[in-house]
């Protein structure tokens, strides 16, 4: 496990306020994307009202060959 933001070249983490008043919303992006970039992605945050959690996987293809499409 790797704690962002950290000192990778191609990582930024952003945020900005909103949708809503008194929300931020964050993200990371990663450019260029390597197949050393692949895994899962996890955020936390906590206030004084809560904690939240959410996690994403990142699969890094050659081609679009390799994408499976689903209906």
């Amino acid at each position: 496990m790797e704690l962002l933001p950290g000192d990778r070249e191609n990582l930024a983490i952003q945020t900005r306020g909103g949708p809503e008043k008194h929300e931020v919303t964050g993200w990371v992006l990663i450019s260029p994307l390597s197949k050393e970039d692949a895994g899962e992605y996890e955020c936390h945050a906590s206030n004084a009202k809560g904690e939240a959690t959410a996690s994403a996987k990142i699969h890094v293809v050659e081609t679009l060959h390799e994408v499976a499409l689903t209906k």
